[in-house]
């Protein structure tokens, strides 16, 4: 059994996730080799020290080593495994989800995210482990400086002159609520912030990049030209031209055609999944630029951009993978980027104009757990996709399980909004039928 989704252990906490399991899983880290070092960063999440106490204490007793990065994003977490020379990373975050749940994001020593097999081998050994009861405090280091010396190392890494240009950043009471504001101000803009403060019961609460409706309120009366929104640990991105909110299809094209004109996209590919918009293929396509699909999840775009050079890749979440800049999604980092775009090229929607978006329409479907197993047992997905392509050939379905919440995806394209609308609701009744027959036999 594999505890890892698309983005780590995650669950709420006290339920799926408990202290028990980051024991066991700062056990098996420690237990890969003799004197195992593991980083530690956390978001802002109330059980972020009980989860960290817990992990550390599990390396500690066999063997290894802990050192603590305190609140910082996510990537920040990956840079340090490099620059320390660590065998292991672990974030301590449940990313965008809300305040209950929490997560555990592994890296490995080249700073990249724990392939299948290491999950597979250390899920085992966790369920394995018995239940861990606290018996002290954690024992770790602190890594002093940690976050002046990533500021420093994130404005070398692009430096910028804002030129006092007015930018507000959402930072969603989460892990970027220190480090994102101040790193746009070192690159000299006027920043404006909001929910910048260490709350972590209300990280993601109508706020950060999964609520872009709460920028888009304050994007109209703050005088903004950019607004940037970050989720709870920084690697998920919304963003905002004035009052006009940008599709993340429509930010990888603008990243897609600036590294290209600059001769900096690895073999003119960018890599996306199965969720990206089509129209942002077709646009590719025009300007030179092939499109390149995987599954869901960073790590598969990741894995796709490493196995064959490309340096661009995507989800329409709001992850963008800009392998010259950092090994994973990094939310500030990407914005910044985005920020060095508007200064040189202007208008970023302008830019971009050429970008034709093609109708969608997603919906999450919340889902009880055992309904969620039939389903994950059976291959009913696949025959309810099947059908709808043959109904519906001119569109574009995606029908998969979340790998972070108990929800069924449901993604439809097409030539209008009333047809992918339409598709939705039909896919839903399809699912719900399903469901009901299950009940009757039960």
């Amino acid at each position: 059994m594999n505890l890892f989704g698309t983005d780590g252990i995650r669950g709420r906490f006290g339920k799926e996730l408990t202290p028990s399991v980051a024991y066991a899983l700062g056990r098996a880290l420690a237990e890969e080799q003799t004197g195992t070092v593991v980083v530690i960063g956390m978001d802002t999440r109330t059980s972020g020290g009980l989860l960290s106490t817990a992990l550390s204490r599990g390396v500690f007793d066999h063997g290894g080593q802990v050192l603590s990065l305190g609140i910082v994003p996510t990537n920040a977490v990956a840079h340090y495994v490099l620059k320390t020379g660590a065998d292991f990373g672990v974030m301590i975050s449940a990313s965008h989800n809300p305040p209950d749940y929490n997560g555990l994001k592994v890296f490995d020593k080249y700073g990249v995210k724990i392939c299948l097999s290491k999950q597979e081998e250390f899920s085992n050994k966790i369920l394995q482990t018995e239940v861990f009861l606290p018996n002290g405090e954690e024992i770790l280091s602190v890594f002093d400086g940690s976050e002046e010396q990533y500021v420093d190392y994130v404005c070398e890494k692009i430096p910028l002159d804002c030129d006092n240009l007015p930018i507000a950043i959402d930072c969603c009471y989460g892990s970027a609520y220190k480090l994102g504001k101040e790193i746009f101000l070192k690159s000299n803009a006027k920043v404006i912030a909001y929910c910048d403060f260490a709350k972590g019961q209300l990280i993601n609460v109508d706020c950060g990049a999964t609520s872009p409706e709460f920028l888009a309120e304050q994007m109209k009366n703050n005088g903004c030209k950019l607004g940037f929104a970050f989720d709870g640990d920084a690697d998920r991105l919304a963003v905002f031209e004035e009052t006009h909110y940008l599709s993340p299809d429509r930010v990888l094209y603008a990243y897609a055609k600036y590294f290209y004109e600059k001769g900096q996209l690895a073999k003119n590919t960018v890599v996306g999944t199965v969720m990206t918009d089509g129209g942002l293929e077709e646009s590719l396509k025009k300007i030179g630029i092939t499109l390149v699909r995987t599954d869901v999840g960073d790590s598969n775009v990741f894995d796709e951009m490493t196995t064959n050079g490309y340096v661009l890749g995507g989800e329409n979440s709001g992850h963008y993978l800009l392998s010259n800049y950092a090994t994973g999604s990094d939310a500030i980092i990407n914005a910044l980027l985005l920020t060095a775009v508007y200064l040189e090229k202007g208008s970023i929607i302008d830019y971009t104009a050429e970008y034709v978006a093609f109708c969608r329409k997603e919906k999450s479907l919340l889902m009880q757990k055992s309904h969620l197993q039939y389903l994950k047992s059976t291959n009913l997905l696949q025959v309810i996709k099947e059908k709808f392509c043959r109904d519906h050939p001119s569109q574009k379905l995606v029908l998969r399980f979340s790998g972070t919440e108990p929800k069924i995806r449901i993604m439809a394209e097409g030539k209008t909004t009333a047809e992918v609308e339409q598709s939705i609701v039909e896919i839903i009744d399809s699912l719900n039928k399903v469901i009901d027959e299950r009940k009757k036999m039960l």
